[in-house]
């Protein structure tokens, strides 16, 4: 794989010349370009843009989404404790879509209650009893 190193006056180094400081200064901004894509086992994707590197790295749609925004939409969510939106009756979102789940602290007649909404209201889901050993 050749790489090269080019100025704006158009002198060409080839990769190993060993050029000064100071010469480099006189010729203008250098610009690096590689001919072909480096490949994965070189330290590169092998790719010659960023969809087909992220690709070629098996990185799916959350490695370009938002941290504050992504959309899981398929696989499994698993070792991992689960965190509800908190709210009090008063403060709670629009319940549309349907589907979505919120912790309420005071939802089920004053007690704390998991809500989920049917698109138009929020149904309290019963809790239960208290885990014991």
């Amino acid at each position: 794989m050749a790489i090269s190193a080019s100025v704006t006056r158009g002198f060409t180094f080839a990769t190993g010349v060993e050029v000064t400081a100071a010469a480099l200064n006189q010729l203008g901004t250098p610009s690096v370009s590689v001919a072909t894509p480096i490949a994965v086992f070189n330290g590169g994707t092998g790719s010659a843009n960023a969809s087909d590197a992220r690709s070629a790295l098996g990185v799916g749609t959350l490695g370009t989404q938002a941290s504050n925004s992504i959309a899981v939409t398929g696989g499994t969510i698993s070792g991992t404790i689960m965190t509800l939106p908190s709210y009090a009756v008063s403060g709670v979102p629009s319940a549309s879509p349907a589907g979505q789940m919120i912790y309420v602290t005071d939802g089920n007649s004053g007690a704390a209650t998991v809500a989920v909404s049917d698109g138009s209201a929020w149904k309290v889901v019963a809790l239960g009893a208290t885990i014991s050993t």
